[in-house]
């Protein structure tokens, strides 16, 4: 069955769709009474929803089932910091969430290239992404934060950097849960020790020199098959 997204799914038997999501079921998708769907709300509700009165504004539907579910693998936490084209940064969230990522957190340092970001572009391509590859929760995305916050509030886990030094790959981080991931200009070296103080290990992604959010995309990969 067809999957829809919806921030708060009414704890009722029937209840009527917002107008934007009853225009795509009715008009484009042409669904009429007594067809159905999949309602998500991203935390692991998932209802079986039956359409009764197919109105192109106010589609009303009933419940037919409902399964709540909880994760089975640990989540994976990427903290990096958003690139000065929005554009590519909608593509690594578009992979990310493909792969499984729990949780993105966007970070503010000290060569970040982008200090402000409107989430909302971000939140569309998240939930269509999920929608994509049928998953049932919703990446959660946190607002920008400064790097010497973070690092202090979430201890343990890896950071990539591009410096001389030892490195381990993050099959063999003791906290592979959550990566750090700098601007094109890297971290600075005062931002690798406070991390490094903080709990977190030196990680590398590979031998070869990647951009920000492809290194975002294959710590991804790397820790959640870690």
């Amino acid at each position: 069955m067809r999957r829809f997204f919806l921030l708060q799914i009414p704890d009722s038997e029937t209840f009527t769709l917002p107008e934007e999501e009853s225009k795509h079921i009715i008009r484009v998708l042409r669904y009429e009474n007594g067809d159905r769907f999949l309602l998500l709300d991203g935390k692991g509700l998932i209802v079986t929803a039956e359409v009764t009165d197919a109105h192109p504004k106010k589609c009303v539907v009933k419940v037919v089932s409902k399964e709540v579910k909880t994760r089975t693998k640990p989540g994976f936490h990427l903290a990096i910091a958003p690139t000065k084209n929005l554009d590519r940064m909608e593509w690594m969230v578009e992979k990310i969430v493909e792969i499984g990522a729990t949780k993105l957190t966007f970070l503010n340092c000290e060569r970040s290239e982008r200090v402000q970001l409107k989430l909302d572009r971000l939140q569309r391509v998240a939930i269509s992404a999920m929608k994509q590859a049928q998953h049932d929760f919703l990446l959660e995305i946190e607002e920008l934060q400064n790097f010497p916050e973070f690092v202090a509030n979430n201890p343990k886990g890896g950071i990539a950097h591009c410096m001389e030094g030892d490195k381990k790959p993050v099959n063999q981080l003791d906290h592979p849960f959550r990566i750090l991931i700098g601007p094109e200009g890297d971290f600075s070296e005062s931002e690798l020790k406070l991390a490094l103080k903080h709990g977190y290990e030196a990680v590398h992604l590979g031998e070869s020199r990647l951009r920000t959010e492809t290194a975002g995309m294959v710590a991804c990969v790397l820790a959640i098959n870690s």
